[in-house]
């Protein structure tokens, strides 16, 4: 007799650029103020995660636990831990490796299926549309500490953005580094971003976190709070069926100590402003 482990199966091949393409610009149509661009929809569709079950579809927010919270749902799609450790050229991440899994037909993300984003909630789409949200002060400061790590490494992650605060907002990488006014001008960054480039061009570890989940298009049916993450896979183990985990298996945290940044008023009035919309979405 078969064992269920022989009977799993993995994806096959991504499917052709044409299809992929296709995707695309069916997404445009059916979202057109949500995806107005070909970038938009392209990064959406990138960032939505799905296993070969179909039981779950998650969207990646950066800095919002995402490595985290996929190391847990290969766990639960497999029964079995991620022991894989492939270190990418440039990413800081020490667990890098399982942002991977997508990338390599275990997981799979929607573009590679040539899923359109109307589908996602469409009765081919997966069972359960998950999703993590953070305070966008606590986040804020979580990016931009990040940043200020990759610039410590002199890593070529987030050099771009690190070369355009640079020019934008005059941010001195010898002085600022790790400061309150850095902080500031950090988020002088982000509005200046926001504003010229539009929020999809932002990168998504500081990206307003509504703009990038776009919870009209996605229809999340779990949404998490990484405040209480222990709930948050509590309530994921209970949807998908699988044993309760007795701790929140959170990876890549920058510190667990309080941050002097998260009292800076300018910031605060700052974060309020840009992050706006994230806080009223998601009861901020």
């Amino acid at each position: 007799m078969q064992s269920e482990r022989d009977q799993l199966r993995l994806f096959d091949e991504p499917v052709p650029v044409s299809r992929r393409n296709a995707a695309i610009e069916a997404s445009r149509k059916a979202f057109p103020e949500e995806l107005p661009t070909v970038h938009a929809a392209r990064r959406f569709l990138s960032q939505v995660i799905i296993p070969p079950s179909m039981r779950w579809g998650f969207i990646s927010v950066g800095k919002n636990a995402s490595t985290s919270t996929l190391r847990f749902l290969f766990q639960a799609e497999f029964g079995c831990d991620l022991t894989v450790d492939v270190t990418p050229l440039h990413d800081i991440n020490p667990s890098a490796s399982v942002h991977m899994i997508a990338d390599h037909d275990v997981f799979s993300r929607a573009l590679l299926r040539g899923m359109a984003a109307q589908e996602l909630s469409g009765p081919q789409g997966p069972e359960e549309r998950v999703c993590i949200v953070r305070n966008p002060l606590s986040r804020a400061v979580s990016a931009y500490r990040y940043l200020c790590k990759s610039h410590h490494m002199a890593s070529r992650w987030f050099a771009r953005d690190r070369f355009r605060m640079n020019a934008v907002t005059g941010f001195d990488w010898g002085h600022h580094t790790d400061t309150e006014e850095g902080f500031v001008r950090f988020l002088d960054y982000v509005a200046w971003q926001v504003n010229t480039e539009g929020a999809d061009k932002v990168n998504a570890h500081w990206c307003p976190q509504a703009s990038f989940i776009k919870p009209t298009v996605f229809k999340p049916t779990i949404i998490g709070k990484m405040e209480d993450l222990d709930h948050f896979f509590r309530m994921l183990s209970s949807r998908l069926g699988t044993p309760p985990t007795d701790t929140a298996p959170w990876e890549n945290r920058q510190s667990g100590r309080a941050d002097a940044l998260l009292e800076c008023p300018r910031a605060r009035a700052r974060c309020e402003e840009i992050y706006a919309e994230d806080y009223g979405t998601f009861g901020y």
